[in-house]
């Protein structure tokens, strides 16, 4: 499947025609996007991270879809420290002519000050019956037993939490794996996620 890094481009309206699978990924992007599936079979795959100690992002996307037998998918992502605020607005719309399609929207975020602050507003807007379509949301603190867990194997509990992170991260590079993307196109996006995991404690 196809693998596309949105996150330095000024595209605000993505077509995916007949056909057309795409995983899409966005790293500390902010704006209005939107990804409409015209034709018919075409797949969304959008993963969204945001890591931050002192910003605050906004980002909104909406999966349009206009065809029948159409997937799409948000899976958002926040690292929070500091005084970070992540702000996630989320819309699924189903044209009647989108029957038997399947939309999903996930947002999770973890919350690592009681400073940072996390919002997320999905809504569906779906015409036709047969369709599917479902959206989670949660913004926690760090798991204290994990934290103690792992500090108790010797590891400080800067060490613990990036593993920690790093794991609430990983999930969604396994999913992108998963659905064909490769290691090497996954290489550099990687590098810059990580590299800004590891200045949240420096």
């Amino acid at each position: 499947m196809q693998f596309i890094n949105l996150s330095q481009s000024t595209d605000t309206h993505i077509v995916l025609g007949e056909n057309e699978k795409r995983v899409f990924f966005l790293f500390n992007k902010s704006g209005e996007i939107t990804f409409e599936l015209s034709g018919k079979n075409a797949e969304a795959h959008i993963f969204a991270l945001c890591i931050s100690t002192d910003t605050e992002n906004n980002l909104s996307l909406i999966q349009k879809h206009t065809a029948p037998f159409t997937t799409s998918e948000v899976v958002m992502r926040s690292v929070l420290a500091g005084s970070a605020a992540s702000h996630y607005r989320g819309l699924i719309h189903i044209d009647k002519t989108g029957n038997q399609s399947s939309a999903i929207q996930e947002s999770r975020a973890l919350l690592l000050s009681d400073q940072a602050r996390h919002s997320s507003i999905p809504s569906l807007e779906i015409l036709p019956r047969d369709v599917v379509c479902h959206h989670k949301a949660s913004a926690t603190p760090f798991n204290e037993d994990s934290l103690f867990f792992l500090q108790s194997r010797g590891l400080t509990k800067e060490a613990a939490a990036q593993i920690l992170i790093n794991g609430f991260i990983e999930t969604s590079f396994e999913k992108m794996i998963d659905l064909g993307v490769s290691e090497n196109d996954l290489t550099k996006v990687r590098e810059d996620v990580y590299d800004k995991i590891i200045k949240l404690y420096a």
